[in-house]
């Protein structure tokens, strides 16, 4: 067979799956392939993920990957791992079941501590307290009414008003949404809102997680938790990051103008594909963001790095994981196949180790152009416009998906 005709029937069979989930186009930020070592001491960068900090292994400090031997596709034989871990939800379904699953009694009791505490320290703060102060009529919460409040904050973002106070309006006849009012008083509910906590501020000198996170790292770590134990995620998984709309004062508040929220809270996320289930998350709070898994060298690069944290409670069970060109690289994706996990994804030029030909290979509409390294092998063709890809195996059908999701982004 011609070298021609093996690249296309290469492509046409292409990795994928219809409930994958990727992207290539360049709404995140910035980054180039500077180790962990590197980024840790430099301060001549103005992009913020540029700053990320890395917490490498032990063991002594090894490459990530050989020199990479570009080769034809000729003799590419490339086969998907085989999934050998359970997946699917690992209790009940019901959905008021599942939600105290996550808000059980233990982080419940939790708030109500916190809070009650927080409250009892800013009560005792005070040398005056003036008459119309709602500290004044301020008694401890309890488990049950702190499940009250969280349904709640459920309800208002079900039925959306411009302030607090409008959902305890009682006379506004076309407006009014009288059970607010029948479950809870403002007053008392505006209180809760005001002392409820996470963390006991009495805590931060022994404190050991992220500094910019004291106040909700109990809350984070405890989901964080629950969503790797209750749900197992398939065969397909997905890396991006997301951005949680949040407009007030924040040190590590980023602005991405191409995220439909523009300004907000960043954080890198594992998702199920098929689902869309969040299995795990890493929040990012500038410069002093660690990273820590045993898997990180000391010449991973930080976006490898971030997907190395996410990823491995799930490596060496046959996954395949999708990302898009901010994280993906051939280093990371030999590194993780080493590790019996499959990637696909699209991929930046500017990354080391892209084979030169591909590089400099100019396109007509429909052409490709490919080579491997053993275990990676990296595409380019033309359809409405250039796009490269990485991907460690070839089987099902994966031009038609990542066509599909550059439309949708």
């Amino acid at each position: 067979m011609l070298e021609d005709e093996i690249e296309q029937s290469l492509l046409e069979e292409l990795t994928a799956s219809d409930q994958s989930s990727c992207s290539d186009g360049d709404d995140s930020s910035g980054t180039d392939d500077l180790t962990v070592v590197e980024v840790i001491g430099s301060e001549c960068s103005n992009n913020e993920s540029d700053d990320v900090q890395c917490a490498t292994a032990s063991r002594a400090s090894t490459a990530l990957s050989a020199t990479f031997m570009r080769e034809d596709m000729t003799n590419y034989a490339g086969q998907r791992e085989q999934f050998v871990d359970n997946y699917g939800p690992q209790n009940e379904t019901h959905c008021a079941k599942v939600f105290k699953m996550f808000f059980d009694d233990q982080l419940v009791e939790l708030i109500v501590r916190k809070t009650n505490t927080y409250a009892a320290q800013k009560v005792q703060a005070r040398s005056f307290i003036p008459l119309c102060s709602r500290m004044r009529d301020w008694k401890p919460v309890t488990k049950d009414k702190m499940y009250v409040v969280l349904a709640l904050f459920m309800l208002m973002g079900i039925i959306q008003k411009p302030k607090v106070c409008s959902y305890f309006k009682k006379k506004n006849y076309i407006l009014g949404t009288p059970i607010f009012g029948s479950i809870i008083y403002m007053d008392r509910f505006e209180s809760l809102c005001n002392f409820m906590h996470f963390n006991n501020n009495d805590h931060i000198g022994t404190y050991q997680g992220p500094s910019k996170l004291f106040k909700i790292y109990p809350f984070l770590s405890h989901l964080n938790t629950k969503f790797q134990s209750l749900y197992f995620p398939g065969q397909n998984i997905a890396i991006d990051e997301s951005l949680t709309l949040w407009t007030g004062r924040l040190s590590f508040r980023q602005y991405i103008p191409l995220k439909s929220s523009k300004s907000g809270v960043k954080s890198y996320e594992l998702c199920e594909s098929s689902m869309g289930f969040l299995w795990s998350f890493i929040i990012y709070t500038g410069k002093d963001t660690v990273f820590q898994t045993a898997f990180i060298l000391g010449d991973t690069n930080k976006t490898a790095a971030i997907v190395l944290s996410l990823v491995e409670p799930l490596l060496k069970k046959g996954r395949m994981l999708w990302m898009d060109n901010f994280y993906n690289s051939p280093a990371l994706a030999q590194r993780l196949k080493t590790l019996k996990t499959d990637c696909v994804g699209t991929l930046r030029l500017s990354r080391k180790d892209v084979p030169q030909r591909v590089k400099e290979k100019k396109l007509k509409k429909g052409e490709l152009v490919a080579q491997h390294s053993g275990l990676v092998s990296v595409l380019k063709w033309k359809d409405k416009k250039e796009v490269t890809m990485i991907s460690t195996y070839h089987g099902e059908k994966t031009r038609t998906k990542l066509t599909k999701c550059r439309q949708e982004k």
